[in-house]
């Protein structure tokens, strides 16, 4: 398994068990945008990876971002569940399948913002992390 794939499947593992998550989401975390879900939902984006080697250590950087669809009036919504995001990762270590390992992850990055339909609120997080591989 990549270590980008390696990443992805614990970072949503890791979202789906959170309470704070939980709380805003429910289980509307997923790896793809679904149709017919009920709003507000999270969804993989784009991913982000570069060689992060250091002094025989083989590490990758991945910038991962994670997208929350929702209707304009789930603005208030999308905002708590930012903020449940940063806090899920700031309170307890990702963990990923062996021989991958998560050292460092965290939000660098959030933002809400309407998109080219009126009527859609997007949320946007953008998880950066290092991943050594075995």
């Amino acid at each position: 398994m990549s270590a980008e794939a390696a990443f992805q499947s614990g970072l949503l593992v890791h979202l789906r068990a959170d309470a704070g998550v939980a709380a805003v989401l429910g289980e509307r975390v997923f790896d793809q945008p679904r149709s017919g879900v009920r709003y507000p939902f999270l969804y993989l984006g784009r991913v982000v990876s570069e060689a992060a080697d250091a002094s025989e250590t083989a590490l990758v950087e991945l910038r991962q971002t994670l997208l929350i669809r929702g209707r304009r009036d789930d603005a208030e919504a999308i905002k708590q569940a930012l903020g449940a995001i940063r806090l899920a990762l700031e309170t307890a270590p990702l963990g990923l399948e062996p021989p991958h390992q998560a050292i460092h992850a965290r939000v660098v990055y959030a933002d809400l913002f309407s998109t080219t339909d009126s009527r859609v609120m997007q949320g946007l997080v953008r998880v950066r992390a290092l991943v050594q591989n075995g």
